[in-house]
């Protein structure tokens, strides 16, 4: 006894090739039986057959531009288009769902022909954009098993997660964000479905009922939230270096007392303030000491004749009594320290700014 093929044992389980048979409510039957026991290798060669089709709206131009996509593109839409080319009636929703895959299938072959005549030269948006089509086509493969497992109330769906998809395939955090928008049509029809307005919508998704659907929408929501979680992620951080100023030109204009005869003192190199956690100055005129310190997690720099960045409540200043003695004793924070205290002056906060009569005593790094 001759061995049965596996086309047999499905004719025989399944039955043949469905007719169209005028009665509405066996498309949806028809549906089913292609996607449960359709060779999805035919796919292509339906969809183009579809396109070649006097009664379709496509031109010879638009088929040579589809016929550039790989097998994978067709199977979201592969077997309604069989439909189509042997008489059954259009349904608007699924018409629209082939439609706009056809559409984006010309667009990839438009820059499928591109490349090859440009011999490969292609601008990164473009780039960005084919991956992005062809990551669509692959994640609608896994919708449709998705589907298929809802509606036969198996596991395998919750098996499947979008992020470890990504993740496997390394995709890029851009193309994963727009990979979401691809999506959000999708979720939008899922969510009419479920409010139950659309009668359309009901009749094309008869095949699953209400609980089915609630998790088919589900996981179309996940796409998206994992694809815009993934892109987040995976962001790279971009660090951008700060280009540093010539010190001598920051500090060209600011305005100080090189040395005073009359205190025995010599500023420190104003430039020596940029980057600096504290600087003392001295104001010969008013006999006024300024201690500035730096904001916490940052440094003191100086615009124009303004040391910049001290933190307000830290930084003091107060008049000095004996300052021809005290001050050139300022050679570290201890000294300071001790200076500091033994005034008993009104201590003031201090505005930051130098001019000619200030000396800079001392510079801590």
């Amino acid at each position: 006894m001759a061995k049965k093929t596996n086309k047999q044992i499905l004719d025989r389980a399944y039955g043949s090739e469905p007719e169209w048979s005028g009665d509405q409510d066996s498309i949806m039957d028809s549906i089913n039986w292609y996607v449960t026991t359709s060779d999805k290798r035919n796919y292509k060669k339906w969809t183009l057959e579809w396109m070649k089709d006097e009664r379709s709206p496509w031109s010879k131009e638009d088929y040579d531009f589809a016929r550039r996509n790989a097998n994978k593109s067709f199977r979201q839409i592969g077997h309604y288009c069989r439909m189509l080319s042997r008489g059954y009636p259009q349904v608007d929703h699924l018409t629209k769902v082939a439609n706009e895959q056809i559409e984006g299938m010309i667009k990839v072959g438009k820059a499928k022909k591109k490349i090859a005549e440009e011999k490969g030269v292609v601008s990164p948006i473009d780039r960005i954009v084919n991956q992005v089509n062809e990551l669509a086509c692959e994640m609608n493969v896994l919708v449709d098993t998705v589907n298929e497992s809802i509606r036969k109330n198996t596991e395998e769906h919750k098996k499947i997660s979008v992020f470890k998809w990504l993740k496997d395939k390394r995709v890029g955090h851009r193309q994963s964000r727009l990979l979401a928008d691809v999506f959000v049509p999708n979720l939008k029809e899922l969510t009419l479905l479920l409010s139950g307005k659309d009668k359309d919508l009901k009749e094309g998704y008869s095949y699953l009922t209400k609980p089915q659907q609630k998790k088919y929408h589900a996981f179309v929501k996940s796409i998206i939230d994992d694809c815009t979680r993934y892109s987040e992620e995976n962001k790279p951080v971009i660090v951008r270096k700060k280009r540093k100023r010539d010190p001598s030109k920051v500090v060209s204009k600011v305005k100080y007392l090189e040395t005073s005869s009359e205190f025995g003192l010599r500023s420190e190199p104003p430039q020596d303030i940029i980057d600096s956690k504290k600087v003392v100055v001295f104001n010969t005129k008013y006999k006024v000491l300024s201690v500035y310190c730096s904001k916490d997690s940052d440094v003191l720099s100086i615009k124009g004749t303004t040391i910049l960045n001290f933190d307000e409540e830290q930084s003091e200043c107060r008049t000095i009594k004996k300052p021809k003695t005290l001050i050139k004793t300022i050679k570290n924070e201890k000294n300071l320290k001790k200076v500091w205290d033994s005034q008993h002056s009104v201590i003031k906060k201090p505005n930051g700014r130098l001019n000619e009569f200030c000396v800079i005593v001392k510079v801590f790094k």
